[in-house]
């Protein structure tokens, strides 16, 4: 059993987790009879080699969840994956494939690019660094979730602006629904992101007390994306609560959920492709300031 789950990579559930794309994009070409056994049934064993991925890193190498940004990025995709699989179930004419899984596989590659240097263990640190990478996770997940919505409200508005009949099989969920997640999402995002800026900021200020972790600087990447990240989803959330009294609201936060993942996948980008000092221990931040 250790060899096998040894032997499980990213790859494995990437693969399957492409299959599964394929198959829904599939729709638009053809009918099928068993194309929704197939992206079940591709999707069912991406999550389960990728939940045994996550496991072994735990048990093997104590890597629990969250303990590295390459953690984070994989359990953020393991969560998005597992809530396809579960509206793809319930709903199986709604194609919310075509708008999860190319998320689940951006995390999935932003995972290959980031570190897996563990963050401190300390228990202070570790407890805050728990909350901060937990109401993170909320964070994204809830723009990812409110963007998919956006982009299916604004698809499906269009069809029925055009009266196009709708394509077989391929059925969206109704305005008013995605209207209301669209109404919804903004707000969370903004709470729990403004939460996890607030929860980095104590966790800077444990690790420096301890001397575990020299002071993060303002001007460190992943800071300002941060700030960017937060100051938006608050303004946006102000304007999505404003929106809704008006005719047009439901475009509006369609429109305003669309601008919020792209300023997120912008962070991660930033966040992932920038240096930075944040999460590196004290010692190997002295090594890199005394290196020419």
């Amino acid at each position: 059993m250790a060899a096998f789950l040894s032997g499980i990579s990213i790859v494995c559930f990437a693969a399957s987790y492409a299959v599964a794309l394929a198959c829904e994009a599939s729709r638009l070409a053809f009918r099928s009879g068993v194309r929704g056994a197939a992206m079940v049934a591709f999707a069912a064993a991406g999550l389960f080699a990728h939940t045994l991925f996550l496991v072994w890193r735990a048990v093997d190498g104590g890597a629990a969840p969250l303990s590295s940004p390459f953690d984070w990025y994989l359990l953020a995709a393991w969560l998005l994956a597992a809530g396809y699989l579960w509206l793809t179930i319930a709903n199986p004419r709604t194609p919310v494939g075509l708008f999860l899984l190319p998320i689940v596989l951006g995390l999935v590659g932003a995972a290959t690019l980031a570190s897996r240097v563990p963050f401190l263990h300390d228990s202070a640190s570790l407890f805050w660094g728990r909350i901060h990478g937990g109401l993170l996770l909320v964070c994204s997940v809830s723009v990812v979730l409110g963007a998919i919505a956006g982009l299916m409200w604004l698809i499906q508005a269009g069809r029925l602006a055009r009266k196009e009949a709708p394509v077989r099989g391929f059925r969206m969920p109704s305005l008013e629904r995605l209207a209301s997640i669209t109404a919804r999402t903004p707000m969370i995002a903004a709470w729990a992101a403004a939460a996890g800026f607030a929860s980095g900021i104590v966790l800077n200020a444990v690790n420096r007390r301890r001397g575990l972790l020299e002071t993060v600087p303002w001007t460190d990447p992943v800071v300002l994306r941060m700030a960017v990240v937060v100051v938006w989803l608050v303004i946006a959330a102000r304007i999505a609560a404003a929106a809704r009294r008006r005719p047009d609201g439901g475009r509006t936060t369609a429109q305003l959920a669309l601008v919020s993942l792209v300023v997120l996948v912008a962070s991660i980008a930033w966040g992932v492709l920038g240096e930075t000092q944040h999460g590196r221990p004290a010692t190997l931040q002295a090594a890199a300031g005394e290196s020419p």
